[in-house]
């Protein structure tokens, strides 16, 4: 059943990712250098709910990390010359992404007793896939900013519960029937590009991002059901490899490149 579920979330992430590697594909002629690389982030991740958010103080959010790993791809293209100081491009990645949540809930009646709680964990595994803009304005080696939309395949939920010093824990059931299998968010990051070489370079940014549609579903029909969005900021670095398509006999390489493009800026 896991192998089938797999097979179905790559043939989705497929039919999502061909139509814009076709459109790549066809303005290659176009572009004037293309990166491939691996990526790997740290995160803290949110799941905002109204229920929870606008809570008394027996519900709180407790801080979560969440790690993600996967493949980048960048494709810059001829517009204003390699030449030019400020570099475009449009970048695509496929990311396993996870995306959890810590609750811990005070029960009873009155003022909550900061001794008397339980801890749970919601835990979501995802595949990611950020379509971003990215703009690097000193030809490869400096300041870089990406901004895009993102959709996102869920794999599976699972609650875990982390900590009890009550008797009888109420930590909710969830299972993937209770969110929506596919969801959509805006991301955006600023950090550094760094060239070690011609071939070699190295991608650090403070990448943020908030999910604009709701990931769970009403399966109850509830009256007062309130969505959930995810939200998650936190550091990701790209090791990435060069392929430059402009002539090698005029590239007196990214150094020279970068001393003459701040001349003429």
């Amino acid at each position: 059943m896991l192998t089938r579920n797999l097979h179905l979330y790559f043939l989705n992430v497929l039919r999502f990712i061909l139509p814009l590697l076709i459109f790549f594909v066809l303005n290659s002629s176009k572009a004037q250098t293309f990166h491939l690389g691996v990526n790997s982030a740290y995160s803290a991740s949110f799941l905002f709910n109204n229920s929870i958010s606008t809570a008394a103080a027996d519900t709180e959010y407790v801080f979560t990390g969440s790690p993600s790993f996967g493949i980048t791809s960048s494709f810059y293209f001829d517009f204003g010359g390699y030449y030019h100081r400020k570099i475009y491009g449009i970048k695509l990645e496929a990311v396993f992404a996870k995306h959890n949540q810590n609750i811990r809930v005070f029960p009873g009646d009155g003022a909550p007793d900061p001794n008397v709680f339980y801890k749970y964990k919601v835990k979501l595994n995802l595949i990611d896939i950020p379509l971003l803009f990215t703009l690097c304005s000193t030809h490869h080696q400096g300041v870089a900013f990406e901004i895009g939309p993102q959709i996102s395949f869920l794999q599976n939920v699972n609650v875990k519960l982390l900590e009890s010093r009550v008797d009888k824990p109420a930590i909710p059931i969830l299972t993937k029937s209770n969110f929506q299998n596919v969801s959509f968010s805006g991301v955006i990051g600023l950090g550094i590009f760094y060239s070690f070489s011609e071939k070699l370079a190295l991608s650090s940014t403070i990448r943020g991002g908030y999910g604009f549609s709701d990931l769970t579903r009403n399966t109850n029909g509830d009256k007062k059901y309130f969505p959930t969005h995810r939200f998650w900021t936190g550091i990701n670095i790209q090791f990435l490899y060069k392929f430059n398509k402009y002539d090698s006999k005029r590239n007196k390489g990214y150094k020279y490149y970068l001393k003459h493009s701040r001349r003429a800026g």
